[in-house]
């Protein structure tokens, strides 16, 4: 199977961030999703979705550290 970033992915990752408990707004030309103390911001669905997966793997610590960074550097620079 794959699923590629397009129109037809928008409507089902609305879908599951709402699904995860997640409040959707929007904000000007932006989508808020806020569930609790956590707030994300991204242009669309898809990119939200991205948002909450990142955190909910990394958690509040979800910043890349220095070698993290140029491991992605050297990876796909």
């Amino acid at each position: 199977m794959q699923i590629s970033s397009a129109a037809n992915t928008m409507t089902p990752a609305y879908l599951a961030i709402l699904s995860k408990g997640y409040a959707v707004t929007a904000s000007g030309d932006l989508m808020v999703a806020e569930k609790g103390p956590h707030r994300f911001v991204a242009e669309d669905p898809v990119l939200l979705l991205g948002l909450i997966a990142l955190f909910e793997v990394r958690g509040e610590e979800w910043k890349a550290d220095d070698d993290e960074i140029d491991a992605f550097m050297r990876d796909f620079g």
